[in-house]
């Protein structure tokens, strides 16, 4: 029998199965309901629920830790691993694929804020205003760190959320179509001394690789969700 569980959205009782390969590791839905494979790729969940603007998303899983790869070059969700950086995004999106998944969008970037907020896992300002040196790595300069190193990063079981490397985003950028949208990182990339907080966003040249912009996954509820 598949394990499930349930969450709830603006008064909807909405039943999610556990992804099949999966198994329940630890939380809940409202600190962070956390599943992993026989591999220990950890996946979390993001509840259905709203962005900051009042758009509402579908609840779906995203990796625990900003993804790291095997000698073989296989990638992985897990802890004691460097972040994957160096990597230009049509590449980050074949890596997706092959864990059957997919990079995250705008609005489900969006969500993990808002969720981190709802929650109380973070304030207001530490999500939209400005980075927090207690939560998140903003090393100057920057030094990678491997996922999982310390617990004062994690929130919502959710690692290194602040700081970091830039995740790639499938947004295009607005100014540049080729381009696009990284979020969160550090304090040096483009503005030195400015603590990004996660909701931060610029644009790269996604043909590129950059020693400080890795990726994380999402796996999305399928469409015949129960509710």
């Amino acid at each position: 029998m598949k394990e499930r569980f349930v969450e709830y959205c603006d008064g909807d009782r909405i039943e999610v199965d556990v992804l099949e390969g999966y198994h329940f590791k630890e939380g809940t839905v409202n600190d962070g309901y956390v599943i992993e494979d026989d591999l220990g790729n950890q996946l979390l969940r993001i509840p259905s629920g709203y962005t900051a603007d009042g758009l509402y998303i579908r609840g779906f899983w995203v990796s625990r830790y900003k993804i790291s790869v095997d000698d073989e070059g296989n990638p992985h969700s897990i802890a004691g691993k460097y972040p994957f950086v160096g990597i230009n995004f049509f590449d980050a999106m074949k890596k997706a694929k092959k864990m059957n998944s997919d990079l995250i969008t705008k609005e489900e970037y969006n969500r993990i804020c808002m969720w981190l907020v709802q929650t109380g896992a973070a304030t207001f300002e530490e999500v939209f205003i400005k980075g927090n040196n207690d939560i998140g790595n903003y090393s100057n300069p920057f030094v990678l760190e491997k996922t999982g190193s310390n617990p004062k990063w994690m929130r919502n079981r959710l690692d290194c959320f602040w700081g970091g490397a830039y995740i790639w985003t499938t947004e295009k950028s607005e100014l540049y179509d080729h381009h696009r949208i990284i979020r969160g990182g550090h304090n040096s990339y483009f503005t030195i001394g400015e603590k990004h907080p996660p909701v931060f966003r610029t644009w790269a040249d996604p043909e590129k690789d950059s020693p400080n912009i890795t990726f994380r996954t999402v796996i999305r509820d399928p469409k015949d969700l129960v509710k």
